[in-house]
């Protein structure tokens, strides 16, 4: 229980919103099931001593408590929902608002459809419990026992008989809801096994099917959803024992109190009245007692979900100064700068020292794995270096907001993001406010207005989710003219021109070094032939800068860049 309040408490401290509708809805709920009980309890009273002139009285209060019961219910119901989806806005807004501020490179570990599963899933089940489940469980929770108290006063005998058997009740439902939980935590763990497994076999179907792996993955599947039938068998037996073991409990409280009533009757002590009330209220004193189990188990859900939700809010998020700085030009310095991933023994970078000023273009080269894309992320702030200072202008990039940081720069990297939206749409990305003729100049200038022109409908044909109606040249094209239209001082390429065939490369070649001009221009590159006209070329291998200088210089060296260079061109 502790744990539920806890959760209960969380999500109310993290949509930071008071909701008064909420707890207005709450109360009305409670007031509801009062007023569909307390008409016996009034009976009750004007049996023992009522006259028939009260009887007018008696009628209105009849009356009152149901015209108050269908208003309680209208507006509780009425006041629940909207309330819930009050705090569940300004939960999902903070949640999300948490995720735009972590770390790019903490949510590239993610795996999509987990992380989707968290986001949608997750969420809509602690709304659930909010709109739903927290009125029913109030009001099946203080009702009864309110209207318990007041039949003390009737005639503590029979309450007690009715109440001895409870607090067993409730004690065997949550020692077996362990059990319950434990079950639950693995079958949620394998359904987020299962979606980003899924997520994957689609978005990898063309390749799996290619080298005749679908079957083998749809094996994989396969094994995920029989594991989540075996988790789900073992929810349903501890959750069911657990419900059925608490529902026997409440029922022999009934039969305890027919035992006592007999008993009292046959002594002479238990007047007719009293027998009556007590008969007639006790099964809808007990009736909403017996579903408190199935509330409380679709709570344990929401601790669940906001557990899993939990772990993701704990993860630092990239720190931002309250207020922008002052950069001066754009050059960019690395300072004796480091990086380690986390949960990796060894460093991905170590002790890099250079500088790249206004009008340059820096490439960086070297072996597979060497750290060159994680220089770059590091400049885009996916990750924090543990060691050195990177700075942009003058100033630390941590001292930088982010909107300042991406502002200043333009990227363009292997894993191309396009969206299912227009040609059109997708190149505005790098400049909402530009116009046609704007972006069709850019992608003259990427090379790609050419298949552009082919496409059915020109700038304004869909592309499909992340391009897929396109080759991944076309795509890549698209990426740059966008990082062209942004137009932004600083230039940052990953591998931009890897999938362009060689003409393609060469006009992209050309808009690069026109772009070049007055800016800051720093460039991952495997094919070296496009590097050669680079002002500072830096040499990478297992993390460290071996060799820096120009293309001929280098060659003249016959270091690790003359023989990248003979692997390549032969």
């Amino acid at each position: 229980m502790h744990r539920l309040i806890e959760g209960l408490r969380q999500v109310v401290g993290i949509a930071d919103t008071r909701s008064p509708r909420l707890w207005c809805g709450l109360g009305l709920r409670v007031l509801e099931r009062a007023c569909a009980i307390a008409p016996f309890f009034l009976g009750f009273v004007w049996l023992q001593g009522g006259t028939t002139a009260s009887l007018l009285w008696l009628t209105l209060g009849l009356l009152g408590l149901l015209a108050a019961q269908l208003v309680c219910s209208h507006f509780g119901q009425l006041n629940s929902f909207l309330g819930g989806y009050e705090l569940m806005h300004g939960y999902r807004q903070q949640l999300l608002d948490h995720v735009a501020r972590l770390p790019l490179g903490a949510l590239r570990q993610e795996r999509i459809g987990q992380l989707g599963e968290r986001l949608t899933e997750d969420v809509k089940r602690i709304e659930t419990i909010f709109t739903h489940v927290l009125g029913e469980l109030l009001a099946a929770l203080t009702v009864p026992l309110l209207f318990m108290l007041v039949l003390v006063w009737v005639d503590w005998r029979l309450t007690l008989a009715l109440l001895v058997t409870l607090p067993l009740a409730f004690v065997l439902l949550n020692r077996l809801s362990g059990f319950f939980l434990a079950a639950a935590r693995r079958k949620q763990h394998s359904f987020m096994q299962a979606a980003g497994l899924l997520v994957e076999f689609i978005a990898g179907l063309r390749t799996l099917r290619l080298f005749n792996r679908a079957g083998a993955w749809r094996g994989r599947l396969d094994q995920q959803f029989s594991e989540i039938e075996r988790h789900s068998l073992g929810v349903e037996v501890w959750g069911g024992s657990a419900i059925q073991l608490y529902r026997l409990c409440v029922d022999i409280s009934l039969v305890l109190l027919l035992l006592t009533a007999g008993l009292l009757a046959n002594a002479g002590q238990l007047p007719v009245l009293t027998w009556m009330l007590f008969a007639l209220v006790a099964p809808r004193l007990l009736d909403p007692l017996l579903d408190v189990a199935a509330y409380l188990s679709e709570l344990r859900g929401l601790a669940q979900a906001q557990g899993r939700l939990q772990l993701l809010l704990d993860m630092p998020t990239v720190e931002e100064p309250l207020q922008p700085v002052t950069v001066q030009g754009h050059d960019v310095r690395f300072c004796d700068v480091s990086l380690r991933y986390p949960e990796q023994p060894e460093w991905a970078l170590r002790g890099l020292n250079f500088s790249v000023e206004p009008g340059q273009m820096l490439a960086i080269v070297g072996p597979s794995g060497a750290g060159k894309s994680s220089l770059l992320h590091l400049l885009a702030r996916f990750h924090d270096p543990q060691q050195g200072r990177i700075e942009l202008g003058g100033v630390d990039v941590r001292d930088m907001r982010l909107e300042q940081l991406y502002g200043a720069c333009s990227f363009v990297f292997q894993d191309v993001q396009l969206f299912d939206a227009s040609v059109l749409d997708n190149v505005r990305l790098g400049k909402p406010e530009a116009s046609l003729a704007q972006v069709m100049y850019v992608c003259g200038q990427a090379g790609c207005d050419a298949f552009i022109q082919r496409l059915p409908q020109g700038y304004d044909t869909p592309i499909g989710e992340n391009g897929q109606r396109l080759s991944g040249g076309e795509r890549q094209r698209l990426s740059i003219a966008r990082a062209l239209l942004k137009d932004a001082p600083i230039l940052l390429l990953d591998e931009a021109t890897a999938s362009v065939d060689p003409l393609a490369q060469y006009e992209i070649q050309r808009a690069l070094s026109r772009l070049a001009k007055g800016r800051t221009l720093i460039m991952v590159a495997h094919r070296l032939r496009t590097v050669r006209h680079a002002d500072v070329i830096l040499v990478l291998d297992q993390g460290r800068i071996v060799e820096r200088g120009r293309h001929a210089p280098l060659l003249a060296q016959g270091g690790l860049y003359a023989e990248l260079w003979q692997q390549q061109v032969g």
